[in-house]
């Protein structure tokens, strides 16, 4: 390599540079420190904005002809790389050298022993005081993507947006494979994981973010239900220096946040590149718009969302420690969203452009244990009893419960702990333990026979098996006054009313919901019954796929085809007050009703929290922050507060 030059480049970039329009964001990274973001433009202008300071840039790199086409951060200093030079900042943004390249580079990578350069037909590999640079041909095609293993064993470029090829750190081609037979395929980008035989990989036409085969390309724990895009347009890829947290681009302008060791996303967000009225509908339409259609009835307007297949971002970035994303589009612009907040901020504007919904993002990283007490939300985490405080979820101040059982609790709808005068109770496979709740001392532990489910003033449980040619089963009682457990009990199902020939039963779960006890009967379809454990009689049958975790102490809401029905299990012969719609929601499922006729409720597709109006239907809002599906919702007594828990154990608190 050339000694590096303190003046700028007077050199042409070769005719095959990828052309961009003037002045399109060509590359971005974050500093190390995450203070800056250093922002390369098609124009050959590079500019580092401050984060959390006035939207001012400062200009690091006059306007040019030889324009920064990739940066990466390399610890206290920036590199970045146009068609002919390796330029170097410090940590400050002051030029530091640069250095003339004997085959033009388009990709720029680090390693913890080295620096690598990718062009069409040449890789480079520099060391870390960037001295000589040793050039290795490689197969002919433009490249669109590269990627180094830390380790140096693998280096990887993609050919043609689709074009796979993986060589070892000498340069020679081990492994070859395409997406050329995809439908749709028209770019592919690549992540080394964490051993170089695998790869992460997005496609986008693939609804999967997958690790796959380095050397075949095929899909290695394909069956993780947790590797799922929300649209099939996916790609590209951005990657943290500490390559625990990757970015993905969706649809052209949403981006995905996932954390490699969890194996799993953990944040999205959409900013809006495009602001023109048409793209601003087509960015909300995968939550329905909602309009009134007459009394006791909501209509709604049925929306498709078309994703752009010419993707308006153009650069894509994520800080260290997954904290921060950027985005930059072919118009210049630059957007940056927080993974905390879900805010969403437009550089160079005068606010935000997404003012932040959310105020913390914690994580219950084993789930937690919780009830109700005087109408209060209480929690266990990591077996501390405290009353959950909902503007910071993941300060918990309170007794330590004596022998709480490790990992009790999943973060689910369904309560786990239950309040009794001056005791807390828990059940689980153990049995049923009881704690003072001033102290935490652990004052009473029966062993049980099966899982016990506490209601009211007892708990219940089925014993032994259960054969679905038996036309009862024995249920125990255990009085937590007296806290004695009783004898078996035989529970008879009357098959003249019931009828059990055409969908034979596995096994039998008791469910609780306050005071009441629900039999869940697993076959096919499910099917689930009120029932009275005194009197050993089905009360009702509730509908086929009815919720059970339950929106209060007395009711259940139920997903209906056309909307949903509310469900008093306290009387058994009302009829469910339904809320209909005119078009089928498909993909909500409805969680809470609040008490100013919000009902609240999770887009499976959109991947973000709704709120609407149940009466009239408005469209109040909606959430985007969670990667993962979402289980748990809880409001603050005063309801201006939500609390979300999703697959990963990932927390979010939001303003309503």
């Amino acid at each position: 390599m050339d000694e590096p030059r303190r003046a700028q480049a007077d050199v042409n970039p070769p005719e095959d540079t990828p052309s961009r329009p003037d002045p399109g964001v060509t590359a971005m990274t974050f500093t190390a420190a995450a203070d800056l973001l250093v922002v390369a433009r098609a124009n050959g202008r590079v500019e580092s904005w401050r984060i959390g300071a006035p939207s001012t840039p400062q200009v690091v790199r006059a306007e040019s002809d030889d324009p920064v086409l990739d940066l990466v951060t390399d610890g206290p200093r920036i590199l970045g790389v146009s068609a002919r030079h390796l330029l170097v900042w410090n940590a400050a943004m002051e030029p530091q050298a640069e250095y003339a390249l004997e085959h033009p580079a388009y990709f720029v990578t680090v390693t913890p022993r080295g620096v690598w350069l990718a062009g069409d037909s040449h890789v480079a590999r520099l060391d870390r005081d960037l001295g000589e640079a040793r050039w290795t041909p490689i197969s002919e095609g433009r490249t669109t993507d590269f990627d180094v293993h830390p380790s140096e064993k693998r280096f990887v470029v993609v050919k043609d947006r689709v074009a796979v090829r993986v060589h070892d750190a000498g340069g020679a081609e081990l492994h070859a494979w395409d997406r050329k037979a995809r439908r749709n395929v028209r770019r592919v980008s690549v992540r080394f994981a964490d051993r170089p035989e695998h790869l992460w990989e997005a496609a986008n036409r693939d609804w999967m973010l997958g690790r796959v085969s380095a050397k075949s390309g095929r899909q290695v724990g394909r069956n993780n239900p947790r590797r799922k895009f929300a649209s099939a347009w996916a790609g590209p890829l951005a990657l943290c220096p500490d390559r625990r947290f990757l970015a993905v681009l969706q649809t052209g302008r949403d981006v995905q946040v996932w954390d490699l060791d969890l194996d799993g996303p953990v944040f999205y967000a959409e900013p809006v590149i495009d602001r023109s009225q048409e793209k601003l509908m087509a960015s909300l339409s995968r939550v329905p718009a909602f309009a009134p259609a007459g009394p006791g009835e909501i209509k709604v307007v049925a929306r498709h969302r078309q994703p752009d297949r010419d993707a308006p971002v153009t650069a894509l970035a994520i800080s260290a420690g997954g904290t921060m994303v950027a985005l930059g589009d072919r118009a210049g612009t630059v957007h940056r969203c927080e993974v905390r907040t879900g805010a969403i901020e437009r550089l160079g504007a005068s606010g935000w452009q997404a003012a932040p919904h959310g105020l913390q993002m914690t994580r219950w990283a084993r789930g937690v244990a919780h009830g109700v007490r005087d109408g209060e939300r209480w929690i266990v985490h990591q077996g501390r009893l405290a009353r959950l405080d909902f503007a910071h979820p993941d300060h918990i101040e309170g007794v330590v419960l004596d022998g709480f059982p490790a990992g009790a609790g999943s973060g689910g709808g369904q309560p786990s702990i239950f309040f009794r005068d001056d005791l807390v109770w828990h059940a689980d496979r153990g049995g049923l333990r009881a704690w003072e709740i001033a102290t935490g001392r652990l004052v009473w532990h029966l062993e049980t026979p099966g899982v016990p489910e506490i209601a009211g003033d007892a708990a219940y449980l089925i014993e032994g098996d259960f054969h679905y040619s038996r036309d009862r089963f024995p249920l125990v009682k255990v009085d937590l006054a007296t806290r004695a457990m009783g004898e078996p009990g035989d529970f008879e199902i009357d098959r003249s009313t019931i009828d059990l020939s055409t969908a034979p039963v596995n096994w039998p779960q008791l469910h609780t919901i306050g005071p009441h006890v629900v039999l869940e009967l697993y076959s096919r379809p499910e099917r689930a019954f009120l029932i009275d454990p005194e009197r050993r009689v089905l009360k009702r049958e509730l509908p086929e796929g009815v919720g059970l975790e339950p929106h209060d102490g007395r009711r259940v809401l139920h997903q209906v085809p056309d909307g949903y029905a509310v469900i008093d299990l306290a009387d058994p012969d009302a009829e469910p007050r339904v809320h209909k719609f005119g078009d089928p929601i498909r993909n909500v499922r409805w969680h809470l009703e609040l008490g100013d006729d919000r009902v609240v409720g999770w887009d499976r597709a959109a991947q973000r929290i709704v709120v609407a109006s149940r009466t009239t239907g408005e469209l109040l809002g909606h959430f985007a922050g969670h990667g993962a599906q979402v289980f748990t919702l809880f409001a603050s007594p005063d309801e201006r507060t939500l609390l979300s828990v999703d697959a990963a154990g990932f927390v979010r608190t939001w303003r309503l």
